[in-house]
């Protein structure tokens, strides 16, 4: 899943006077003129829950009560798994072949269902999953290649998804989802590279951008993947990318999230080895949403109190905390220590949280959010009227 990394603080002292610019820290963020303003009403703090292809499956009265849980809890946003591109949870018109089991199966649309169901009363979220192991299957050549010249069985290389077919059929799924379900955003999950992304076209984008004529080697020969110059090249085309689909999204009065990576060492390096450089993104995306997956680094959840206060640069408006509940070893995170980073965010001004996934949750964990939530803030109403898929 994610991993944490170590960045030592002294060699980023010895090499910060050479870092790229876009390793900087900016006072303020000029977003681009395009995109969307974040509406006074989802200016209260963010409630969200995600929920996946087994929630979103469940029969009618399972979901009644889901529904009625989270409503008493005090969500006020949703997010929805949309699924990938070969893999989706709604019925995407001529491309059948990329539904879901669940979709094909069951001949129902799972997005829409749900978006019609929870957008009268809450924020619509479609997530997007960037892996593809299916289509990359039957496309290797666009697949990533790791140091040791190895393909990334689930994800496409960085030259593929900027320059090549699979960022192209990414942008149509993105595009059709805003164009035809009434969801008030989509956000982008797992869109990040940082031992993937070295294959010769990769090569020819980094000395395009760098004026390098190879990757910066280790004393060793192998490929020095933390060396900044990768890092911000690597957030330089995450951005490209982003840009783009934030075109798309925001076309359709859609808001566009990102999902980013933390430093588990300081805040301030912020996600840019893994090609998340918050002020690139933000310029296009409206919303970040952190990972502040503690249960799988080994950190200590009042580490979310460091993140938050760190983020405030961009304004908190813009940022949403992202609690995973996923722990080492296929445990789950305890709810006390979910109690402790969620108060953590909260006293460092940083209230915006987002629970994933539901499937994890125990009845402990949804005390712990109405304990945390326990003032009831007005619910975000969606921006978008409710509308059907195409075809209902």
């Amino acid at each position: 899943m994610r991993t944490a990394w170590i960045i030592l603080p002294l060699m980023t002292m010895l090499i910060a006077p050479w870092l790229p610019e876009a390793w900087a820290c900016p006072a303020a963020i000029e977003p681009s003129p395009d995109t969307v303003a974040v509406p006074a009403s989802t200016m209260l703090p963010v409630r969200a829950v995600s929920l996946d292809f087994s929630e979103l499956a469940r029969s009618p009265d399972d979901l009644d009560r889901l529904e009625q849980r989270m409503r008493n809890t005090g969500v006020n946003m949703v997010g929805l798994s949309a699924g990938r591109l070969d893999w989706t949870g709604f019925r995407w018109s001529e491309r059948e072949e990329r539904w879901s089991a669940a979709v094909r199966d069951s001949g129902r649309d799972l997005l829409a269902e749900a978006t019609q169901r929870f957008g009268g009363w809450a924020h619509v979220s479609a997530i997007v999953d960037v892996f593809a192991p299916r289509y990359l299957e039957e496309q290797p050549a666009q697949r990533a290649l790791d140091t040791d010249g190895r393909p990334i069985p689930y994800q496409a290389s960085i030259h593929a998804l900027v320059n090549g077919p699979f960022g192209d059929e990414l942008i149509a799924m993105i595009d059709y989802i805003a164009r035809h379900y009434a969801v008030d955003s989509i956000a982008l999950t797992e869109l990040f590279y940082y031992e993937e992304g070295y294959g010769a076209d990769d090569l020819a984008l980094y000395r395009q951008y760098s004026g390098q004529r190879d990757w910066p080697r280790a004393p060793r020969g192998s490929i020095n993947v933390d060396h900044p110059t990768i890092g911000a090249w690597r957030s330089a085309m995450v951005a490209q990318f982003v840009e783009r689909a934030a075109r798309v999204v925001h076309a359709h009065g859609k808001q566009l999230f990102v999902d980013v990576r933390v430093d588990w060492e300081a805040p301030q390096y912020e996600g840019r080895r893994s090609g998340h450089d918050y002020a690139l993104l933000l310029k296009h995306a409206d919303r970040l949403v952190l990972w502040n997956y503690f249960g799988l680094s080994n950190a200590s959840p009042a580490y979310t109190r460091d993140i938050a206060r760190y983020v405030q640069r961009y304004g908190a408006e813009r940022i949403i905390i992202s609690y995973g509940l996923w722990a080492d070893h296929g445990a789950v995170v305890d709810a006390l220590d979910l109690r402790r980073a969620m108060i953590a965010g909260q006293k460092a001004n940083l209230p915006n949280a987002w629970i994933t996934p539901a499937s994890l949750m125990k009845e402990e964990h949804w005390q712990v959010l109405m304990s945390v939530w326990r003032r009831a803030s007005p619910p975000i109403l969606a921006t978008t009227p409710p509308q059907l898929a195409p075809g209902h």
